[in-house]
């Protein structure tokens, strides 16, 4: 720096107080905020040289522009990450180029598919500096990226499993063989998302008097069950999922359960399907331990299609729509798959639009079979028919 101004206070002996001085204070945070910039705009320009290396090597696991918001935000933590681990691993960017490739696809990987183990990544394998880490840390949350890949992530998982769902569910071969219990069931109860985000699993394949000990564990309620809960005709039900949630806020004693009987997509929803779920509604009605707690109940029993037995049901008069009973904090619903599948699209299409996110029936129908294999054993999926399958 140059001036008149700091001569004079050089020959007053004043210059070395610096900011102490009231008119070098001013100018000494002007400069000190350009030489911060001019280092930054070199930092920027030596990465993008770097990043510009790698492409020009081969190693860079991205090509041409990112597709939308979510991949560019995967590019810039990707980005982010390679740059540090060169700083703080020299030798990585010397190294053989198809193993830089590789390593940079299992970090494309890792940022794209497992945002939260970059924390780990900076801990364990790079140990950086804590200072180092923090800074890093707080690069990715301020600029939202690790959260927004992580929601398309979640979005994208769920639109593939909707789209498998109902290619299985209705496709005219794997509708006759795909099982209720062994399959359809356990495949729902690892996806209980489908049938309320809020609602939570909290009985999977157990009877009505387990439904009764959760129901009074989740209002606090410490007392033995010693005598069963059975139907009106003595049985004990096997009850296929009951999902849970709390009211709200303003209401935190207050549970809504949700007892679901699943069908296979084979058996249309008739009258033995219909008592059933009357069946399992009854005994909560009946039982005078499930009474005095402020709690609403919703039996569904879903299928893919009805009877006439059930929509003559449906037609009841002052009933919401798709409910065959309705009493006190009791209703009992009739639902099929094609309904929920549109309700969740629909609940998921705004999220899919702003995040740009495109996948088609084969990625749905693989992601189904390779998540759940154990369970869809016996299901054919055939990619040279797959013309066939209805959307």
């Amino acid at each position: 720096l140059k001036s008149t101004h700091l001569t004079k206070l050089s020959h007053e002996g004043t210059l070395s107080l610096m900011d102490l001085e009231p008119s070098l204070s001013p100018v000494l945070n002007k400069v000190e905020g350009l030489i911060k910039e001019h280092f930054r705009k070199r930092d920027h320009e030596k990465s993008r040289e770097l990043i510009d290396k790698w492409k020009n090597e081969g190693v860079y696991p991205y090509v041409g522009k990112a597709e939308n918001i979510v991949e560019d935000a995967e590019r810039k933590v990707f980005d982010i990450m390679a740059i540090n681990v060169i700083k703080y691993i020299p030798q990585f960017d010397n190294g053989d180029l198809k193993l830089k490739k590789f390593q940079f696809k299992l970090l494309r990987h890792i940022v794209g598919s497992c945002p939260d183990d970059l924390r780990t990544i900076l801990e364990e394998v790079l140990s950086l500096p804590k200072e180092k880490q923090t800074e890093l840390a707080e690069i990715l949350r301020d600029a939202s990226l690790s959260a927004v890949i992580s929601v398309s992530k979640i979005i994208t998982d769920r639109l593939k499993f909707i789209s498998g769902l109902e290619n299985v569910l209705f496709h005219p071969n794997t509708r006759k063989v795909f099982k209720e219990r062994s399959q359809l069931h356990k495949i729902m109860a690892d996806n209980t998302w489908f049938f309320g985000e809020s609602f939570t699993l909290s009985v999977n394949d157990k009877s009505l008097t387990e439904v009764l000990r959760v129901h009074l564990e989740k209002q606090g309620i410490d007392i033995p069950v010693d005598e069963k809960v059975t139907r009106i005709d003595g049985s004990v039900g096997i009850v296929d999922l009951m999902l849970t949630r709390s009211i709200g806020k303003n209401y935190p004693d207050e549970r809504e359960h949700i007892i679901i009987e699943l069908k296979a997509p084979k058996v249309n929803i008739g009258q033995s399907e219909i008592e059933q779920v009357k069946s399992y509604a009854y005994a909560v009605a009946e039982d005078s331990r499930f009474n005095g707690l402020k709690t609403k109940w919703n039996f569904w029993v879903i299928s893919n299609e009805l009877t006439t037995y059930a929509l003559r049901e449906l037609k009841q008069k002052n009933l919401p729509e798709g409910a065959i009973y309705q009493a006190e904090e009791m209703t009992i619903w009739i639902k099929t798959w094609s309904q929920l599948i549109q309700e969740n699209k629909h609940r998921l299409g705004f999220l899919q639009n702003q995040l740009n996110i495109s996948y088609d029936r084969e990625d749905g129908l693989q992601f189904l079979k390779q998540k759940y294999a154990e369970y869809t054993e016996g299901v054919v999926f055939e990619n040279e028919s797959q013309d066939e399958y209805i959307d």
